[in-house]
């Protein structure tokens, strides 16, 4: 699939000027510049595998997905939270590069800024199951509560302002 712009703006929580743009891509951007990884895994009766975090910052219902580790590859990192986070084991081959959001920096980096680059992306990665989902649980360390499989519409409803919300969409296909 091309590149299709699904949003641009900016994120209110960044605090810095930026522009943020979230595209549906099939195309993996360039890994050094990945700064976090997410997935969208759907069941065989297209729910969706969220998890559930008491935390102010990514706190409710939320994709799995977090930050690229050092020395790991966007997919890793992305199978790795998964199953922090939800308790999901998943092989990174049946995962599918959904899009990416790219955040870029307008003006200079601040001092003690943690990225290297104005410029950074966070991917995510979609995968099917081919049967339904089961119920699964966080790992014990893990910053999340619970991990629930949602319908799309419960989605929609409980993740009505997260910016990654209109991939449900482009996973879903063509209506």
């Amino acid at each position: 699939m091309p590149d299709k712009l699904l949003s641009s703006g900016t994120l209110p929580d960044l605090g810095l000027p930026h522009r943020s743009e979230l595209f549906a891509s099939a195309e993996v951007p360039p890994y050094e510049l990945i700064s976090t990884a997410f997935v969208l895994l759907f069941d065989s009766s297209s729910r969706l595998l969220l998890r559930y975090a008491d935390l102010p910052a990514r706190g409710g219902w939320d994709l799995p997905g977090g930050h690229v580790e050092p020395g790991e590859t966007p997919r890793e990192a992305a199978v790795r939270e998964l199953h922090e986070e939800t308790g999901w084991p998943l092989d990174e081959s049946a995962l599918a590069v959904l899009g990416w959001n790219r955040i870029q920096l307008l003006g200079a980096k601040p001092e003690g800024f943690r990225y290297p680059h104005p410029i950074g992306y966070l991917t995510y990665f979609t995968a099917r199951l081919t049967e339904p989902g089961r119920p699964t649980t966080p790992e014990a360390d893990s910053e999340c509560s619970s991990a629930a499989w949602l319908a799309v519409a419960a989605v929609r409803s409980h993740c009505a302002s997260r910016r990654w919300l209109p991939l449900v969409a482009a996973a879903e296909g063509p209506a």
